[in-house]
């Protein structure tokens, strides 16, 4: 599939990718015992095993937590979320402690969209990074309809 090269709200094209320093600077800010709790209540660090190489891999990611479920939005074309499309334990780092989970890639557009309406209902700020327009303070259910092919909702369900 062929990704969309239009530019959002930031000026950003749709394949912007955050340089790896940005996501060095990030991990270790969510390590350090005090500095985490300036972003931690927006963003995580989630760890594990590539499926294929078996290599350990972190990355920070946005999320919305509900109870034990936590909820990650990523574009599709993007390749660490196939990692689980079979369900696969990780580690979070979730407000400064390292909790276990079991993480499942969702891709069926029918079973994400509502999901995606519930996260950047949450988190307006996601509906400029996924590009879905928001109506009186409200996603737009055909915007989420048509961007929902290019994002994958990864959940993670804590142990």
């Amino acid at each position: 599939m062929a990704q969309t090269k239009t530019k959002n709200e930031s000026g950003r094209d749709w394949t912007w990718t955050p340089p790896p320093i940005m996501n060095k600077i990030m991990s270790t800010l969510l390590r350090l015992p005090l500095l985490h709790k300036l972003v931690s209540g927006m963003i995580l660090l989630i760890t594990f095993k590539g499926r294929k190489s078996g290599k350990e891999y972190s990355t920070p990611v946005g999320y919305l937590r509900d109870g034990n479920t936590l909820t990650i939005l990523t574009k599709r074309f993007r390749e660490w979320w196939h990692n689980f499309e079979h369900s696969a334990p990780v580690t979070v780092m979730l407000a400064g402690e390292k909790r276990k989970g079991t993480a499942t890639a969702l891709t069926d557009v029918d079973t994400i969209a509502p999901i995606i309406t519930h996260v950047v209902k949450e988190r307006p700020r996601e509906a400029e990074i996924f590009e879905i327009d928001m109506k009186n303070g409200k996603p737009d259910p055909d915007s989420v309809r048509e961007m929902a092919p290019k994002i994958v909702v990864i959940q993670v369900e804590l142990a």
